[in-house]
């Protein structure tokens, strides 16, 4: 009976200009989907207003702000839900509930966290860290902070493991809970002393052939050519790519410069801009598209000029259109559509294992590359996958 005695719903800016209250849209699941409400049973997205919770005191009907965001919004209702059960039970009991103010909300304390991370230009470590720290919160089921124990923390890797993720998504989850919980002054050390074990993979790289026949199969006027071969040539990181801007780009003198914007909260990685120098085939190819598109603020844009977060999803759909889907990872066979085995972040290790191979110094590498130190360039270098250590091998005289 509880449950249906608190409803969250959304306070949002109609077409019109007018204020309504819709439901909001929950998911399979049970995560509330951002901005989304049901109006005559349609999911319809109003992106200005704010979460409330309806519920009744005898037969009056009163809203309560649940907040902007999300996860705060779910939190706030599972909150209202158990509180009204206890406060029955309670009643049943002759005893009177006491609420504590006092004590650290983590819900709120993780709007705060989310908040300073993106005062600091990191917009997507930000989501990162939201996504990881609200499954955890709302797996857990904890509302203050002292109610958390290492059962909790095992039992999120349990979850996490059961959904089917990698050893190392699980360590990168984990990572990103520690990091909230430390913010926050717990002692992460009583409350997770081992951190999850994972198995270093070294980075995958494209294969020439694999390369070709991707480029070959999408068309010239595409601009996901120009852009899939910018992140060949260039090594960008993915939001780097994202943001690009022309004015990033000396056409004259054929160089990339890599800096914060901003505009979109973002800065660079370890603080430090770089310039790429563009390849002759590659800088024609971007002349010629600037020339068609001199108004363009974005190099990678959408149409509407703002910034293509979903560079990744056209990838995969060129790469499933060309055939070039592997067939036997695991969302292959489950989706049939979408390859694990092609992502963006692929084209950056290609970049970086080339210029290795090809014989430039570590230390240039790493400055094209925005890396903060040797070792992690060091890491693409791979001797078993190069042909000509292959073939000394195969010609020592072993016995």
């Amino acid at each position: 009976m509880a449950n249906r005695r608190v409803t969250l719903v959304r306070l949002c800016k109609t077409e019109d200009g007018s204020w309504k209250r819709y439901p909001a849209v929950i998911g399979k699941n049970g995560r509330v989907k951002p901005g989304w409400v049901k109006v005559a049973g349609l999911e319809r997205e109003y992106r200005e207003g704010k979460y409330q919770l309806r519920s009744y005191v005898g037969a009056k009907m009163v809203y309560t702000d649940a907040g902007e965001h999300a996860g705060e919004a779910m939190a706030a209702r599972e909150k209202a839900v158990h509180l009204l059960a206890a406060k029955d039970s309670a009643v049943s009991a002759g005893v009177k509930i006491v609420e504590e103010p006092s004590r650290l909300n983590l819900m709120k304390e993780l709007r705060r966290f989310i908040t300073a991370t993106e005062d600091r230009g990191s917009s997507s470590a930000a989501k990162v860290y939201e996504t990881a720290a609200e499954n955890f919160l709302e797996m857990t089921g904890k509302t203050y902070a002292d109610e958390l124990t290492p059962e909790d923390i095992l039992k999120y890797q349990r979850h996490l493991r059961k959904r089917g993720l990698s050893d190392r998504t699980v360590a990168n989850r984990h990572q990103r809970v520690m990091a909230f919980l430390r913010h926050i002054k717990l002692n992460v050390k009583e409350l997770s002393p081992t951190r999850p074990r994972y198995e270093e993979a070294l980075p995958e790289i494209y294969k020439p052939e694999d390369l070709k026949a991707l480029f070959d199969a999408i068309d010239d006027t595409d601009p996901m050519k120009m852009i899939l071969e910018l992140l060949l040539k260039t090594g960008l990181r993915d939001q780097e790519a994202v943001l690009l801007m022309w004015r990033d780009i000396d056409l004259e003198n054929g160089v990339l410069r890599v800096r914060s914007k901003p505009e979109y909260k973002f800065k660079v990685k370890d603080k430090e801009q770089r310039d790429i120098p563009i390849p002759g085939d590659l800088l024609e190819k971007l002349r010629e598209y600037r020339k068609h598109n001199p108004s363009r603020k974005l190099v990678t844009g959408t149409a509407s000029d703002q910034p293509n977060r979903k560079l990744l999803r056209s990838l995969k759909r060129a790469v499933k259109n060309a055939g070039l889907n592997c067939g036997a990872c695991a969302t292959c066979l489950k989706k049939n559509k979408e390859c694990s085995q092609w992502f963006l972040h692929k084209f950056r290790a290609t970049y970086i294992t080339t210029l290795l191979r090809s014989g430039m110094d570590l230390r240039t590498v790493m400055k094209l590359s925005g890396h903060s130190d040797l070792e992690s360039v060091m890491r693409y270098l791979s001797p078993a996958s190069d042909d000509a250590i292959k073939t000394h091998v195969s010609g020592v005289q072993w016995m």
